[in-house]
Order: structure tokens, then sequence, then C-alpha cells
């Protein structure tokens, strides 16, 4: 069986990426721009790079409650390697933790306009990903800093207006104010600086990675094993028990 790939190759001993000496990436590149690299296929521009960055690191972590961290370190408690309880983590990143991004991308990308894309989600009863947060209420403070910074840059194009009049829309057709999260900045600006949609939710674990990597080593080397609820946390709600 043959493979093709675009990725990367070797030659002489030495691996290539993309067309580009690995050995010269390590000597020139930053993590990021070699993580930017590898998955656009093309090298950012200084300011691209400097936002790409921002984005890494607005998701690296947001506490040890967030499913990934505590399924993170519940695994890491029972005894197991780092690489599982690192599988378990990720595997929490869905639609509501973190997924939602993609979702976002695939909207904004749409050719609709805000007006269509909310009253379509309001008409069929859906959710708009990207849009809204457990904790932040009014206002996501990481998706704030990455508007700035990409402000700053230059960098704010026809996506991040789509995004911010899909928020204006949302309060104008359905009276609810839903602030744009780390999702739909996230994607907004990755479609910008020339991502495909479906490398958003992979950017997002990415940056969460080194967050779950800080949690099960904490647990693994500070906590004693096995984690379980407490039996108050727990509420019965099934058949009348027997005597």
């Amino acid at each position: 069986m043959k493979w093709k790939t675009s990725i990367s190759t070797k030659k002489d001993g030495q691996v290539y990426i993309r067309g580009k000496s690995l050995s010269k990436m390590v000597e020139e590149f930053s993590f990021a721009d070699a993580i930017f690299f590898i998955l656009s296929g093309k090298m950012p521009s200084a300011s691209e790079s400097k936002l790409f960055n921002a984005i890494l690191i607005s998701s690296i972590e947001h506490g040890v409650e967030t499913p990934s961290a505590y399924v993170a370190r519940t695994v890491a408690s029972t005894g197991n390697s780092v690489n599982a309880a690192l599988a378990a983590g990720v595997l929490t990143l869905g639609e509501h933790h973190g997924g939602a991004g993609e979702g976002a991308a695939k909207l904004l990308g749409s050719g609709k306009s805000a007006k269509e894309i909310v009253a379509s989600a309001i008409k069929n009863k859906e959710r708009l990903p990207g849009y809204g947060h457990k904790i932040y209420k009014d206002a996501d403070p990481r998706a704030q800093a990455l508007m700035k910074i990409a402000d700053k840059l230059k960098l704010s194009g026809k996506y991040v207006k789509l995004a911010q009049d899909i928020q204006k829309e949302l309060k104008t057709q359905s009276g609810k104010e839903l602030p744009l999260n780390i999702d739909g900045a996230q994607a907004a600006l990755l479609l910008e600086i020339g991502f495909d949609w479906g490398l958003i939710k992979s950017v997002f674990i990415l940056s969460r990675l080194p967050g779950l990597i800080a949690h099960s080593h904490e647990e693994m080397t500070k906590e004693k094993p096995y984690r379980r609820f407490e039996e108050e946390d727990v509420e019965y709600e099934g058949p009348k028990l027997e005597k």
C-alpha cells in the first residue's frame, strides 16, 4: 500500500516539512510558526504570527472545573499513564466544550448575511455556535483580548465584521445579549488568516493540551490516587428503595 502526502519527506538523512528542512526550522521557527506552517502550508507574516500565537495562548487553560481538565485528572488519578489521561481529556472536547469554533467557522464562511444566519437559527430553534457562555454573560474577556490584538495588527476583516454583526443581530431579533465567545472569536480570526474551517477545532485542542498536561502532571505528583464523587454530591432519582 502506498501513501501520498504533501506534508513531509526524508532525503539524505534529513526530514523536510512542506519542502523546508526540519533542521533549519529548529533554528529559525518559533513553535507557533511551525504549527501555523505545517497546518496551513504557508509561512505566517509577522502580524499573522503574533495573532496566531495569541490564539494559542487564549485557550491554553480555563480551570480545573472544566470537563477536559477534571476528566484528565480523574483518569490520571486511577493509575493510568499520561497519554491515557490526555486522550481522555481531549475526548471531552465537543460541541459544547471547545468544539463550537468549527460550527461557527462554517456559518461565517457560508456566504449568508448576519440577518439570514440569525433568522434561520431562531426559526429552527438552533443554538448559534460561538455565542454565549456559561460563565461570561456580558463579554468573554478572552475573545475581547483577541479582537483587540487583531485590530491592532490590522487583521480584522470580513469574518470579524460578520461575527460582530451576528452578535448585534441576535440582540435585535431575539432580544438576548449573547456575547461572542472564545470559540467564535478564534473561528473568525483563523478564517481571516487563511485557515480552513476543518482545522478550527484542532487548533483549540493544540491550545488546550499544555493545560491538560499540567493538570495531569499535578494530579500524578501532588494528589493521592483515585478520584470519585462524594456521596452527598449525588442525588438519587430512581425508584423508591425497597426495605
